[in-house]
This record gives C-alpha cells, structure tokens and sequence, in this order.
C-alpha cells in the first residue's frame, strides 16, 4: 500500500513542478555553500591561523554554510505546509475512500524529497564543478581540497534530504490525521 502511496505522491510531484522551483532553488544554493566551504576548509584553517582564533574562525564558517543550508530545507518545509493546506478536499476523499493514513503521509512527502534532492545534487555537483575548476586554474591561493569537496558533497545531500524528510512529516502527519468530513468542508 505504501508504494501505491509513493506512486501517487510521484505523480503528483510531476504535476506541480512549478510549485518546486523555489525550494529546489534555495536548497542549491544552500548545497553549494556547504561544499565550496568544505572544499576551501584547509585553505579557510591557514588564513585563519594568521589572523588568530582559527577554530573559532573554521567553526564560525561552517556554521554559516550549515545555516544557509537548513534555509533550503525550511524554505521545502514551507512549501510543504503550503501544499497541503491546498490539497485538504483530496486527502478528504482519500481519506473518505478509505486510503489508509501511511499510504497518503507517503504520497505527501515525496514531493518535500524530491525538492531537497534535485536541489542538493544541482547545488553540490556545481559546487565540485566549480571547486575543480578554481583548483584546476589556481584562481584560489589556498587551493581546493578534494576530499573536502567530497566531505562537502556527502554532508550537503545527507543533510538535506533527512531535514526535508523531518520538517515535512509534521504537517503531512497532521493533514493525514485529519477527520475525513473537516477536510471535505475544508476551502482548500
């Protein structure tokens, strides 16, 4: 029954790509930060050194990239909660038809996921992109770390996707639980 639910939240998804652009948007370019930083992190340690405090330095930009990447995820979550409170007349009816609750939390979120994820891997793969080739010119004087860019990648998608995943279930949660007569006198 959950695959049906994955089904229709897919082809859902599809109809509403537009809808998607936004989030998809803002979780690149939170991505992006996340692996330039990891990839510039040795490079970001040595001029820190020079200027004093260089953990606190190191931690402070990573925290920064780490925060502009959560923005992406709320910015999903909020879509998120926005397409639901849209959708309360057709969670009625399925409720009403008898889908059961995971089938529909299912359908749900796989829209919040699929924004997180083809925003994290656009996001991550410019990012390498263009590590490699800042590297590759010797544009940065500190150079590009590979397995930074790497770190980077990893922490990006890893990131997104799992805070997508938990700040959507809550209101996904909440409209599935829904009795099936509020959400059919609904305006949405």
């Amino acid at each position: 029954m959950i695959r049906k639910g994955l089904s229709y939240g897919w082809l859902s998804a599809r109809r509403r790509i537009a809808e998607m652009v936004l989030p998809v948007v803002t979780t690149a370019t939170g991505a992006f930060l996340v692996v330039i930083v990891f990839g510039m992190s040795e490079g970001i340690r040595a001029q820190s050194v020079s200027l004093g405090h260089a953990d606190e330095i190191g931690r402070a930009v990573v925290l920064i990239a780490v925060t502009v990447l959560l923005v992406g995820v709320v910015e999903v979550a909020v879509i998120t909660t926005r397409t639901v409170a849209h959708r309360t007349r057709e969670l009625g009816v399925l409720s009403a038809n008898g889908v059961p609750r995971k089938p529909v939390i299912a359908a749900l979120l796989v829209e919040p996921v699929i924004s997180s994820v083809l925003g994290a891997f656009a996001g991550a793969a410019l990012a390498a992109l263009t590590g490699v080739v800042l590297a590759m010119t010797g544009v940065v004087a500190t150079g590009v770390s590979t397995a930074g860019l790497s770190l980077g990648v990893g922490i990006a998608l890893g990131v997104s996707i799992v805070a997508a995943a938990i700040t959507s279930f809550v209101p996904t949660w909440n409209a599935a639980s829904r009795p099936p007569i509020r959400s059919l006198t609904a305006g949405g």
